[in-house]
């Protein structure tokens, strides 16, 4: 495995049995290379966040300093993207709904007796921080992506196709594009907020958003003028 499919995830967790269990897991069944960090305060991680670049945040609700969604404030405040998942013993669809708002990619209940279905989660998130992370080093690839005619194409094929929820497997095969294109694309949707993932099944789905279908209907009318 190269240096660029390694991993670095940050676990902002209070509880140090809460993380030596989750890494344990992630350590033996997860088969990448990952590297996981611990901080047990906001403030702990805020620093972490600062001089590392971090791929995945797992975060706690109830911290000693400050509650999980202001935490995801001050992150995103400071200009950290990384995808954030909020794992929880604490439940509650008003929190998962607000957790959701700030921009986390899920909301887990901590359920340490289904290990199945927990190693079947993180195993949808280390894939998704995978995608994300590598589709990183295409950035400035397509940072002029939006003035290619056929670069529009190609991002509104993807778009139509995840309209109703498509897999990654199924998106490559429909997109008719080698496997490290279509990263390229989906991570330049993902993050411009034209596609949106979400856990489903192993491997989790890709959506198009509501700006995603507005970003269509622009393709649409700049691609007949440009034909």
């Amino acid at each position: 495995m190269t240096v660029e499919e390694s991993l670095k995830i940050l676990y902002i967790e209070d509880d140090p049995e809460a993380f030596i269990f989750l890494k344990t897991i992630l350590e033996r069944k997860i088969q990448k290379n990952i590297e996981i960090i611990w901080s047990s305060t906001g403030k702990e991680a805020l620093k972490v966040l600062r001089g590392q670049q971090m791929d995945l945040i797992f975060l706690d609700f109830l911290l000693p300093d400050i509650d999980g969604i202001k935490i995801i404030e001050k992150i995103r405040e400071e200009g950290i993207f990384a995808p954030i998942v909020m794992i929880t013993g604490r439940g509650g669809e008003e929190i998962a709904a607000e957790a959701f708002k700030k921009g986390v990619i899920d909301y887990m209940i901590k359920n340490y007796e289904n290990i199945n279905e927990l190693e079947r989660c993180l195993h949808s998130y280390i894939e998704f921080a995978f995608l994300m992370s590598n589709g990183k080093n295409y950035f400035k690839k397509i940072g002029q992506l939006s003035k290619k005619r056929d670069s529009l194409l190609i991002l509104a094929g993807m778009l139509k196709n995840a309209v109703n929820g498509i897999k990654k497997t199924q998106l490559l095969y429909k997109s008719n594009l080698n496997s490290e294109t279509i990263k390229k694309y989906i991570w330049y949707a993902i993050k411009n907020e034209y596609l949106q993932w979400r856990r489903e099944g192993k491997e989790g789905i890709f959506i198009t958003t509501p700006k995603g279908m507005k970003l269509l209907e622009k393709i649409g009318e700049v691609t007949e003028l440009l034909a």
